[in-house]
Formats: structure tokens, C-alpha cells, sequence
């Protein structure tokens, strides 16, 4: 059993961080780049190339922020975190077994949601990243999103999300209740009101399946999945329907 030593204080800093350094650090950097660069880079890789290896930077300085909290502040193993391969067959079985249950629940919730935005008028913005890989030309920027969006993000954002938030929170709640305040947390920082709900449902499982394993394996592997096959339809709806996303 992972038995954390940080809390909810810890936890708060952390996203306080994060929230901070992505909407106010990030056009900082952004613009210290293109003041030493002179906008060369720009042109060379374009404005969208930029903004996600920026994002990516703020990413991997959030988590090292968590592992100074993990290793440095309380001394404990980053094992502490899920990143252990305990029992890694099975628990990847176990993921994959779980999410081909849920995927059709996934699926029916964004059905649902669009049948009441369609009853209302309203119609659902598609989120930046969506955007930019429908409409994006550029080979080198479309494979920076697919690789930043199958590898990097699930990795970084179940270290994150479960492995530390969702263990602080179990610290001062149930575990029941840690994976759903943490999947609200998960879906809330995507801010897409649309997908709120299909975000939360993956969130649940991944939860899920950390809490039951012990382990990030699982979650690590659904996580990749799930954002595999999304970039999987929306390739095709890029290539095949000019764009056209259909309704699920």
C-alpha cells in the first residue's frame, strides 16, 4: 500500500504553480524566446511548434516540482508516486481489460452532450489543440502533437493527477472520494465545458485503476490509449472528411 507523507497544502502549491506558470509564464517565455531569437525560430518552426515545446517545458517543471516535494521535502522514494513496474503485465492487461468496458460509456457521454447542446443551439468550441491539428500543414508540428499528446502528456499528467494529487487527497478523504475530486480536478484543468464529462468518466478509470494497483503502469497505458485513438479519428476526420468531425 503507497502510504504518501504530503498533503493537501503540498498539492495546492503545486497546481498554484502550475496554473500560474501556464497562463502567466508561458507568454513570458514566449516572448523572451522571440527577443533573443529575434522571431527567427518563428519562422523556422512556427508559432504552434513554440507554444508546445513551451508547454511542454512548463510540464516537466511542475513534475520536477513534485519530486522535489516527494524526494527532497519528505524523503521518500518516487516508488511512492506509482512509478514502479509491480506486477506490469498484469496490471497493463488489467488497464486494457477496464478502458474496453468504458470506452463505450466515453463515447455515449459525448453523445449525450452534443444532443443537448444541439436541443439548445449551442455549438461546442473544439479545444486548441483539436484546432490546431485539423488544421495544421506542417508535418514536423503534427508529429510534435502526436508525440507530445500519446507520450509525454500521459505520463506527465498521471504522475501529476494520481500518483500525487490523488494521494494527497486520499490523505485526507477516502480513497472512493480522492479518485473523484481528483477526476473533477483532471477534466476542470482541460477547460473544455463539453468534454468536462468524458474527461471526468476516463478520469474515474485511471483513478481506478491507481488506486487498485498501487502502480501508474495501468493508468500510464490507458491514458496513451485513450489519447492514441482520439488522434487516430481526428487524423482521419483530417485527411479522409476534410475536417468534418461527425457527431458520436
Amino acid at each position: 500500500m503507497l502510504n504518501c507523507s504530503w498533503n493537501l497544502k503540498d498539492a495546492l502549491k503545486v497546481f498554484i504553480a502550475y496554473i500560474t506558470l501556464m497562463f502567466a509564464g508561458m507568454p513570458i517565455i514566449v516572448r523572451i524566446i522571440y527577443t533573443i531569437s529575434g522571431h527567427k525560430i518563428q519562422d523556422l518552426i512556427g508559432q504552434r511548434s513554440i507554444i508546445l515545446f513551451v508547454t511542454l517545458f512548463i510540464n516537466l517543471l511542475v513534475c520536477s516540482y513534485v519530486f522535489y516535494i516527494v524526494y527532497i521535502k519528505y524523503r521518500q522514494p518516487v516508488s511512492t508516486l506509482g512509478l514502479t513496474n509491480l506486477n506490469i503485465s498484469k496490471n497493463i492487461i488489467l488497464g486494457i481489460k477496464r478502458y474496453s468496458i468504458t470506452i463505450p460509456i466515453i463515447m455515449l457521454a459525448g453523445f449525450i452532450i452534443n444532443l443537448i447542446s444541439n436541443y439548445f443551439g449551442i455549438t461546442p468550441d473544439m479545444q486548441d489543440v483539436v484546432k490546431w491539428l485539423l488544421e495544421e500543414k506542417s508535418l514536423f508540428v503534427i508529429v510534435s502533437l502526436i508525440f507530445f499528446g500519446t507520450i509525454v502528456a500521459p505520463f506527465l499528467e498521471e504522475i501529476i493527477f494520481r500518483g500525487f494529487l490523488q494521494s494527497a487527497l486520499k490523505n485526507s478523504f477516502t480513497g472512493r472520494y480522492a479518485i473523484i475530486l481528483s477526476s473533477a480536478i483532471f477534466a476542470g484543468v482541460h477547460m473544455d465545458p463539453f468534454a468536462f464529462l468524458q474527461i471526468f468518466i476516463l478520469g474515474i478509470l485511471l483513478g481506478y485503476l491507481f488506486e487498485k494497483t498501487q502502480t501508474l503502469v495501468a493508468s500510464v497505458v490507458v491514458h496513451i490509449m485513450h489519447n492514441s485513438l482520439t488522434l487516430v479519428f481526428l487524423l482521419y476526420f483530417k485527411y479522409f472528411l476534410k475536417g468534418r468531425i461527425p457527431v458520436f
